[in-house]
């Protein structure tokens, strides 16, 4: 019975491990997933010649962002794992062109910038013009959409490995680039 009480508690604690980071997995393909629908929904977005270049960024943001969350599957798109605000709010112009350039919603920022640019690569990059998409529709040019996600952490013996700010969630992010149609 000693022997038995002596294995069973660090067997318990792997097994508990192993059903945290199928969690945390299963979270990052949710996440992941979530980001490619908000990013294809941005690049399919009808721009609009009638509204104001802000209004479109705004729309197309909300967009991204009303795709994403349903793309969600059984995460929470609820705080404290998620929160952003539906419309996205106005736009910021980091290229000094007059236009908004990234629309940043809590944990989901949309960004436009010209194609061709690489990934990792912030878009747009405010000291390089090679990175600015030039039309005001967008087209040609990429639309990059990044998500993040606070997945709670059930164990408590591995926040303090995985987490370290104390709060019991594991930031799980992800990002995708199209080409706006």
């Amino acid at each position: 019975m000693v022997e038995f009480a002596a294995v069973i508690l660090p067997l318990l604690f792997i097994v508990v491990g192993i059903i945290q980071f199928g969690l945390i997995l299963g979270a990052n393909v949710s996440i992941t997933n979530a980001a490619r629908e908000g990013a294809r929904e941005a690049t399919i977005y009808r721009y609009l010649t009638t509204e104001t270049h802000a209004a479109n960024g705004v729309n197309r943001c909300s967009a991204a962002l009303d795709a994403a969350t349903q793309a969600f599957g059984f995460l929470s798109t609820s705080a404290p794992s998620f929160s952003a605000a539906s419309p996205c709010p106005a736009g910021t112009d980091l290229t000094g062109d007059g236009k908004a350039d990234r629309w940043a919603n809590g944990d989901l920022t949309v960004s436009v910038c010209a194609a061709g640019t690489d990934p990792g690569v912030a878009c747009p990059l405010a000291s390089d013009s090679s990175t600015f998409c030039t039309f005001d529709s967008g087209e040609g040019c990429l639309v990059r959409v990044r998500l993040a996600y606070d997945q709670p952490i059930i164990v408590p013996l591995l926040d303090a490995v995985l987490d370290g700010d104390g709060d019991g969630l594991f930031q799980v992010t992800a990002e995708s680039s199209m080409v706006i149609n």
